[in-house]
């Protein structure tokens, strides 16, 4: 009887260190999950979320703004520039440009950029090759879509996510703004989508970015689509208005976005007045 039990006792010990290395070996591969190497604190990308961009003195300010169908328009967002080394400036003599999108690629492709207001010819001229370009407009498009977001951990966006805590080039993570020096760092905006040109990746005929001369400088917000070969549609979304030193300090980055009306707000609007006209001449001549 002793025996038995003995036998049973060492049969439960052995489940026991069965079961508490599998929890181990659980509890390992869920730390082996972590994207970003640093742990907590990690920038946090979603598919559809709008970045923003910021360069100045060869460093770079990337900003997650949030899902891009969740803006509402007049909304402004303050950014502390606490740890960018940005300097007293803050933006104001560097670029600003602004991406987003879903992954996917070649046809059927849709892409957000942004364009400084002054651009010229703007996006819309280019739709389905109307100006030949090396690569083409539509191509363009196809192109930019899995450089900026691929898929999980595919693209310049998706990659933010993996970003350390600290490291070479590295000036600051949070989960909604980095800080990094645009050379040294190799998942910079810089050294993968700039490249010197701001046309993501060499793939646009025209630049995505703005130089802030100054605050109040305005970006256009395009939305590209390119549903079958050569053929593309572009369309405004709004407006980004950058102040690059708002503080005039340094110490802080500011976007405020204006959506473009609807077609219904301008006939509502146009109905209003014409209602309001008709009004006064109809008591003038009363």
């Amino acid at each position: 009887m002793e025996l038995h039990h003995s036998r049973i006792h060492g049969l439960w010990r052995i489940a026991g260190l069965t079961l508490s290395g599998l929890l181990a070996v659980l509890s390992a591969g869920t730390a082996r999950a972590v994207t970003c190497p640093g742990g907590t604190g990690c920038f946090v990308y979603n598919s559809g979320n709008l970045v923003g961009v910021f360069v100045n003195s060869g460093q770079e300010y990337i900003a997650n703004l949030g899902a891009l169908t969740s803006l509402t328009n007049g909304e402004v967002f303050n950014l502390s520039t606490t740890g960018a080394n940005l300097g007293t400036s803050g933006g104001i003599g560097g670029i600003f440009t602004a991406f987003e999108t879903n992954p996917g690629s070649g046809t059927g492709a849709t892409i957000v950029f942004t364009t400084d207001a002054a651009l010229t010819p703007q996006p819309p001229a280019y739709d389905s090759n109307a100006i030949i370009t090396t690569p083409t407009y539509t191509a363009g498009i196809g192109a930019s879509q899995p450089v900026l977001d691929g898929g999980t951990g595919i693209g310049w966006l998706q990659q933010l996510n993996s970003i350390p805590t600290s490291g070479t080039g590295v000036n600051f993570v949070t989960p909604t703004a980095l800080g990094l020096n645009a050379s040294t760092n190799p998942n910079s905006y810089s050294n993968v989508l700039g490249l010197g040109t701001n046309t993501i990746d060499n793939n646009m005929p025209f630049s995505t970015a703005a130089t802030l001369s100054g605050n109040g400088q305005v970006l256009d917000l395009w939305s590209a689509n390119t549903p079958k070969h050569n053929v593309s549609t572009t369309t405004l979304l709004g407006t980004l208005t950058v102040d690059g030193n708002s503080a005039g300090d340094g110490s802080t980055l500011r976007i405020t976005f204006t959506a473009v009306p609807e077609p219904g707000t301008f006939f509502l609007l146009a109905g209003g007045l014409s209602g309001l006209v008709w009004m006064g001449q109809r008591r003038r001549t009363a």
